[in-house]
């Protein structure tokens, strides 16, 4: 009897579920697949000069100013083994 009660408690709670949406088709076609349009907001090359600040700071579209600028802090990134300090409290 337990079983039977257990399987019909299990069995009203899946009935009480959302339906999951259906996520949206993507519409892009094979010819456009085939020729992607060209980028007007692509992140540059990290190099010494589209690193400075005054480069960096010209550029309009936030998300690309704070990507540009993330990539220049990571660029010489070394990692260096420190001396172990006791720690006195």
């Amino acid at each position: 009897m337990k079983k039977y009660m257990t399987f019909a408690f299990l069995a009203s709670l899946t009935a009480c579920t959302q339906e999951i949406p259906e996520p949206p088709k993507n519409t892009v076609n094979m010819e456009n697949a085939a020729n992607p349009p060209a980028q007007p907001n692509a992140v540059p090359e990290v190099n010494d000069a589209n690193c400075k600040f005054e480069y960096i700071k010209s550029i309009t579209d936030k998300h690309i100013q704070q990507t540009l600028a993330d990539n220049c802090a990571r660029r010489n990134t070394t990692v260096k083994s420190t001396k172990h300090k006791p720690w006195v409290f």
